[in-house]
């Protein structure tokens, strides 16, 4: 095909795909679930200072929670985009969702983006590139900024044995086929992100939890909680009973708890999760709690957990674990 001819077709697939995105921006305001999101994220004066490794995780563990990972973040990032508009560059996006010290290349057929997530611990070797949220969100910026449809992939990925990550947006690319890693090396990857992670608490900077606000459906919120129950039975064999302590300050630094305690009654341990109000969703709070339970089974205690309604609205999770009679 002649230069010019090919310069001609190329305008007018960008000029349909900017119509139709155009068109699409018109019909579908972002949903109440995007607009909390946008709110936190806009409004937040702190940065957050972890990465979210056990959602990114989670979204590995089969192809269809990548595709709800992957259509979640083009989501955000359109939504976000649309109420900051265009100005706003690409590196102060990702910087909001965690991924820091971002390098932009802008080619002409293609846009290469490098990152390294903020949290410094080391990562598990699974041998995948794992971030499909932020390639979502990356997508949903280039695709609202320029009006024309772009697929992102991720490329290089600190959990696959690189120092960064990353990702190549491409101009008409279709969403990227993801393929699950399995429910147990998922889990695993899982349990040695919480027993090496050394997480800082800093305000609302688990904002990211409203991705899982989509999961309505139970089969898949069925598979994710069984995942976490695995998780936690895992961790468990990894560091035995006595990381109990410092698993609850992981997960509550991590998921977002207002306050944790713990007490002691005889041979019962009880623990007290107070979520802050932004994350008290039912279906939310039960997942820490999964991992606390699985996490007890698999050092030789029973553990019955149920949540508590507060006067402000927030839920609080009680696991009551009991060490079995010798």
């Amino acid at each position: 095909m002649p230069k010019t001819q090919r310069k001609k077709k190329l305008e007018t697939w960008r000029t349909k795909s900017r119509d139709i995105l155009k068109k699409s921006q018109k019909r579908s305001a972002p949903s109440d679930m995007e607009d909390l999101l946008v709110e936190m994220v806009t409004n937040s004066k702190e940065k957050p200072a972890n990465g979210t490794d056990v959602e990114n995780l989670i979204y590995n563990t089969t192809s269809s929670l990548g595709s709800l990972g992957y259509g979640f973040g083009f989501s955000v990032g359109r939504a976000v985009t649309l109420k900051l508009g265009t100005g706003t560059t690409l590196n102060a996006m990702l910087d909001t969702i965690g991924m820091r010290n971002s390098l932009y290349y802008p080619l002409r057929d293609k846009v290469i983006i490098t990152s390294r997530p903020s949290q410094q611990h080391k990562r598990p070797f699974i041998g995948k590139n794992v971030h499909i949220y932020e390639s979502g969100v990356i997508s949903g910026y280039l695709s609202t900024s320029t009006g024309m449809q772009v697929g992102t992939e991720e490329k290089r990925c600190i959990y696959n044995g690189s120092r960064d990550c990353q990702f190549i947006a491409t101009p008409f690319s279709p969403m990227p086929k993801f393929s699950g890693i399995g429910i147990e090396e998922v889990a695993y990857a899982i349990s040695m992100t919480l027993k090496e992670g050394r997480y800082v608490k800093s305000g609302n900077e688990y904002y990211r939890i409203l991705a899982y606000l989509p999961l309505t459906d139970r089969r898949i919120s069925e598979q994710i909680l069984r995942l976490l129950m695995i998780s936690g039975e895992r961790l468990g064999e990894i560091s035995g009973k006595d990381h109990l302590h410092q698993l609850v300050s992981n997960l509550s630094n991590y998921f977002g708890v207002k306050s944790a305690k713990q007490e002691r009654k005889g041979r019962k341990t009880i623990i007290k999760l107070r979520y802050e109000s932004y994350n008290s969703i039912q279906a939310f709070v039960a997942i820490p709690t999964t991992i606390l339970v699985g996490f007890a089974k698999s050092t030789g205690r029973s553990a019955q957990a149920h949540f508590t309604t507060n006067r402000d609205g927030t839920y609080t999770a009680h696991i009551d674990i009991e060490s079995k009679r010798t």
